[in-house]
């Protein structure tokens, strides 16, 4: 069974993520658009707004001029009971009115307290916070001063000079609250955020809804109460405004009416307009997204993204748990193989479990062959040394007794090395000569490879080693069988002895700490054989792993050579390629 496969299971994740980018663009579209026109249209609405404001602004001034007139006409003539009349029906907001001579000398005037009018015996000081007064008392001022302000509160002098024979005689002075004049002329709508307001050429504010907002600059006095605000769109609304005679504008900013103020989307509408002398800005500002309804389609489109999420999700959760239902059968499919696998592995080492009993079993008996033969040859050593003694003088006989005493001695020696190699080692740790041990294993080899085989030797180092004796021959029995096996003509194997170089030991030293500040030996066989395959380099060394037919190996071979390695703590590796097999063996020495 195929395992399941990822590429559905993307192409569906890709479509949902695609679709939902598409929905998600779609809906950012038509909201920017919707926003767009809203914003275009609530600019266009804030604009009439604003230019009513300024007509309802002009006018009201107007009145207080016209007003300002008339009562200067009835105070040449000495009109005072005319003059409190038309102050207190026409305009509400006045402080009261002053005759004032060039010469800055109070002549005569009348001030209101609680809706009554009443003689003052001087002017206030006030009104001399206009910067236009001092030229309006030469007369060069016709019609009104500059705003000004004084207790946070905003005025502007109405000015009527009296002239004769074109000499200044006097001065009338209406000094007017403007934020009173805001108040009777312009209510804001409770049920939105928005309102107009009046600043002045230096950008400080004039009228406004909050007096608390009376006499502050829009950036540099707000800023210093309230330091950690973001001014930045501010700033660029001030600037536009400095720039432009009029215009319309979106911006984040504040509601400075509020005890919090807190950050909202504003739209605005402006524009300069000139009153006498003084140049002032009458601004209407309005929440965009009151105005436009746009909190409740913000409340939408949330809610048409969570439902498109929750339709990616739904889709998700379908293509997830179709995918995890074909991989669960995948896995138990997996699962089974394994078992199978195990299975087979398990008769497998029971195969070559049964393979090694018989194996001993032969060792066995061609071992008690062998040491019967070894007895056999014994007394017809002992009668051929004899026969040999006794007939010195038949110098034919004694050639021919020669050659079967030499053929029996070999045959002995054959036996003895059978022996030795197939024999099991009791013996404990000695010192021994590295060379020695090795030339008494390849003397042993030499005699039981095939004729085939060149084994040849190049020892150039000798030490010696505190081991046993059987676990270094051991090695080097397994491993030149392994290299003879290999090839099966023309192979030569080679066993070298060598001191390690400076990097073989730095690189051993890192091995283990008994190899520190100690001398090493190499011992190197090398064959030139066909080289272990690079898919099986990682499994040489598990028990029972061969690639010989069934009856030419047991697998077992490089596994106890790989034991006794470790038990040793000796260093074993292994380099090979297609032109042969190299066994590197490092141990110290004293």
């Amino acid at each position: 069974m195929k395992k399941p496969s990822n590429k559905w299971l993307y192409v569906g994740i890709i479509t949902v993520l695609c679709l939902t980018i598409l929905s998600i663009l779609y809906t950012a579209f038509s909201y920017y658009n919707t926003q767009k026109h809203a914003l275009k249209i609530g600019q266009s609405q804030l604009a009439i707004i604003n230019n009513s404001t300024i007509k309802i602004l002009q006018l009201e001034l107007e009145a207080y001029s016209l007003a300002l007139e008339n009562c200067a006409t009835d105070i040449q003539n000495g009109g005072h009971g005319t003059v409190q009349n038309q102050l207190q029906k026409e305009v509400p907001a006045a402080k009261g009115i002053y005759q004032i001579q060039p010469n800055d000398q109070f002549n005569k005037g009348w001030q209101f307290q609680k809706h009554k009018m009443l003689d003052a015996a001087t002017a206030p000081d006030y009104l001399k916070n206009d910067p236009l007064y001092l030229d309006a008392l030469q007369g060069k001022i016709t019609k009104n001063g500059q705003a000004y302000f004084y207790k946070n509160t905003s005025y502007l002098n109405l000015y009527y000079p009296i002239f004769k024979d074109s000499q200044i005689q006097s001065l009338i002075v209406l000094p007017i609250d403007l934020e009173k004049v805001y108040q009777n002329n312009f209510q804001q709508n409770e049920q939105l955020n928005g309102y107009s307001m009046v600043k002045d050429q230096d950008m400080e504010i004039i009228m406004h809804p909050s007096t608390q907002q009376i006499g502050l600059s829009v950036v540099k006095d707000r800023k210093r109460e309230f330091p950690d605000l973001d001014y930045s769109d501010l700033k660029r609304l001030e600037k536009d405004q400095l720039t432009h005679q009029s215009g319309t504008l979106s911006y984040y900013s504040y509601w400075w009416t509020e005890n919090t103020p807190k950050k909202v989307l504003k739209m605005t509408a402006y524009r300069w307009i000139t009153i006498g002398d003084a140049k002032w800005i009458v601004a209407s500002v309005s929440d965009f997204n009151e105005r436009n309804g746009t909190v409740l389609q913000k409340s939408l489109i949330t809610l048409a993204l969570l439902a498109i999420l929750l339709i990616v999700i739904i889709l998700l959760a379908i293509t997830m748990r179709n995918y995890a239902r074909h991989n669960h059968i995948y896995l138990e499919n997996i699962r089974l193989k394994e078992r199978q696998a195990s299975l087979k592995e398990k008769h497998s080492l029971e195969k070559n479990l049964l393979q090694e009993s018989k194996l001993e079993t032969i060792g066995l008996l061609t071992t008690s062959i062998v040491h019967d033969m070894n007895n056999f040859l014994t007394p017809m050593i002992g009668n051929l040394q004899l026969l040999i003694d006794e007939h010195k003088d038949n110098e034919l006989l004694i050639a021919d007794l020669n050659e079967v005493y030499h053929a029996a001695e070999k045959g002995q020696q054959l036996s003895t090395n059978v022996l030795r190699f197939s024999r099991v080692s009791n013996t404990q740790k000695k010192t021994f000569s590295i060379n020695a041990v090795i030339n008494e294993a390849l003397d042993t080899m030499s005699i039981l490879i095939p004729k085939y085989t060149n084994l040849t030797r190049d020892l150039q180092t000798d030490g010696l080693c505190y081991i046993e004796k059987d676990d270094l021959q051991i090695i080097l029995y397994n491993l030149i069988t392994n290299a003879y096996q290999a090839r099966s003509k023309g192979n030569v194997i080679h066993v070298t002895t060598y001191s390690a170089d400076k990097q073989q030991l730095a690189r051993f030293e890192k091995h283990s700490l008994g190899y520190q500040h100690k001398n090493i030996l190499v011992i190197e066989v090398r064959d030139h054989g066909p080289g272990i395959p690079k898919e099986i380099g990682d499994k040489i060394f598990t028990p029972f792993f061969t690639t010989k037919p069934t009856d030419g190996g047991t697998g077992l071979g490089l596994f106890i050579v790989s034991s006794i390695i470790k038990k040793n703590d000796w260093l074993l590796e292994v380099e090979s390629s297609t032109d042969g097999t190299l066994f590197r063996i490092a141990l110290p020495i004293n």
